[in-house]
């Protein structure tokens, strides 16, 4: 009995194929469209600009008093009116509702349910609830995806996310919507992260560090479509329906996809991992080699990735294809063993070698072996040897996301309009994906990891401490977006490394529970 891992499977079957190409294109598109719910509140819970409900026969400089902004200008007050309209006298609060300025935003649902002053802190809310709703997810799929496959649970995401969605476009009202926002954050986990682990899981670590990239691009690029569309509509149903049609037609493509291989082979789908690498065989337009049935007793696995080491016995067959065809189906046992590995200094790949010498060992002592592998809990992850990889990573998954949703949800506080604002925010981080996959190539990911990180936390010290405007009235409210901006460029290089990180430093069963775990961190 001998050994092939995963990886040399799809190294013989030509490992970046048209089947590895379709896979990335589907990941893709989805991609782009998928996470823009996230972001959509952005837009969906701008507060326009507002005052007090003018009062019968009064004009608004007779009901509305002044006040001073942030900036020392003397603005009509949001929250407050005259007690007695056209004396000037005592303010009270808003007694009969709000008008709401149609001139940057159009309806909100900060407009359609009155959302603002002493109501203002909901708005927030409907952003916490979508988040906490994907913590829920994370951990939830996490272990149905173990447990299931990611097909499976991929599709499930899929459908629970247009319902939601598309049920958010008609919400009556505020607690309907934080509802379904809730649904909505379960559901966009279980897209992420079994999509992220179906892409990774078919490519080896040479094309692993782009397939997981491009993705990444066509986010930012669906980000900047959702800037245009809300500039082109200005009613957040119709935007909320706009974003949500393209994943609902994605979902009718999804249920044709395959499991992953490697989940297969670590959950000893012996029939299923087979058949799939027949069909993975004709789409790449490669026949199965013999060598994929037959091997010496001594293998050297050289350059696997921590994710990638799943190796399964094959018994030795004789030289009919036909034959060895059907035997594979019926005779083969898989087993994905646990690897232990490092971050190399100049590729940044983890490096296993891994000598098998003992290959007339008993069917029974690998089926033994499969029992430790699958039962991996969340527990697991707080145990020597990845515990302090665990601790560490989930720290700075945590800073990193509060910084990046900081840098993308405040672009509508930022000076300039709110549109090119958003615009620009979507658009640096495509420079940042363009070079992440040669700059986690040169140097070593941590290294890379850190100095971002240094750099995030340089620009928003110095944005704490810049003024509206100089001693002699000079506005830096440009400057200000400029360093928002560069924050952005320098959170999403991170984002990527962590992902990276996330994939390369942990075997299989951990990978999809980690993925959703540390993007909700």
């Amino acid at each position: 009995m001998s050994f092939i891992s995963t990886d040399e499977i799809l190294i013989k079957l030509r490992p970046f194929g048209r089947f590895q190409i379709l896979m990335l294109v589907t990941a893709s598109y989805l991609q782009c469209f998928e996470p823009l719910t996230e972001q959509s509140i952005v837009f969906l819970g701008a507060t326009p600009d507002h005052h007090c409900s003018l009062q019968e026969g009064y004009f608004k400089n007779e009901s509305i008093p002044l006040e001073t902004d942030l900036n020392g200008i003397q603005v009509y007050s949001s929250c407050k009116e005259y007690l007695d309209p056209g004396t000037n006298n005592e303010t009270r609060d808003c007694q009969s509702g709000w008008e709401f300025s149609n001139d940057v935003y159009g309806d909100t649902i900060i407009s359609e349910w009155d959302l603002v002053c002493s109501n203002n802190p909901a708005a927030e809310l409907s952003q916490s609830i979508l988040q906490f709703g994907g913590m829920i997810g994370a951990f939830g799929f996490g272990m149905l995806a173990d447990r299931y496959g990611r097909k499976l649970n991929l599709f499930f995401s899929l459908v629970l996310y247009d319902v939601a969605s598309l049920v958010t476009s008609v919400s009556p009202n505020y607690a309907f919507f934080l509802v379904v926002r809730f649904f909505a954050g379960i559901a966009q986990m279980g897209i992420w992260g079994c999509l992220n682990s179906l892409v990774s899981e078919f490519m080896i670590p040479k094309y692993r560090n782009i397939a997981m990239t491009i993705p990444l691009f066509l986010a930012s690029i669906g980000l900047m479509i959702m800037a245009g569309l809300a500039f082109l509509i200005r009613d957040w149903r119709y935007l909320q329906l706009a974003i949500t049609a393209p994943v609902v037609v994605a979902t009718f493509g999804v249920w044709f996809l395959p499991e992953s291989l490697r989940w297969l082979i670590s959950n000893n789908k012996t029939k299923e991992a087979n058949l799939l690498i027949e069909r993975l065989a004709k789409i790449n337009g490669k026949d199965v080699p013999t060598d994929i049935y037959q091997q010496d007793d001594v293998i050297k696995t050289k350059h696997i990735s921590t994710v990638s080491g799943d190796n399964f016995p094959l018994n030795r067959y004789n030289n009919n294809q036909e034959q060895n065809n059907k035997t594979l189906q019926d005779d083969v046992i898989f087993n994905e063993t646990h690897l232990e590995g490092g971050v190399k200094g100049e590729t940044g790949q983890a490096v296993l070698e891994t000598d098998i010498k003992n290959s007339e060992r008993s069917n029974e002592n690998f089926e033994g072996a499969n029992k430790d592998v699958v039962k991996n809990t969340y527990l697991d992850l707080f145990k020597p040897p990845v515990l302090h990889v665990t601790i560490v990573i989930i720290i700075l998954r945590f800073t990193v996301s509060v910084v990046y949703f900081g840098f993308a949800l405040s672009t509508g506080r930022l000076s300039g309009d709110p549109y090119l604002n958003f615009f620009y925010s979507a658009l640096v981080e495509i420079p940042a994906k363009i070079l992440s996959p040669f700059l986690y190539n040169w140097f070593r990911r941590t290294y890379i990891v850190s100095f971002c990180t240094f750099m995030c936390f340089a620009v928003l010290t110095t944005i704490a401490f810049i003024p509206a405007e100089t001693k002699n009235g000079a506005e830096l409210g440009t400057l200000t977006v400029v360093l928002a901006l560069m924050g952005k460029f320098f959170v999403s290089l991170t984002i990527v490394g962590l992902l990276l990180l996330t994939m390369e430093l942990f075997p299989t069963p951990m990978r999809i529970t980690l993925l959703k775990t540390f993007r909700r961190f």
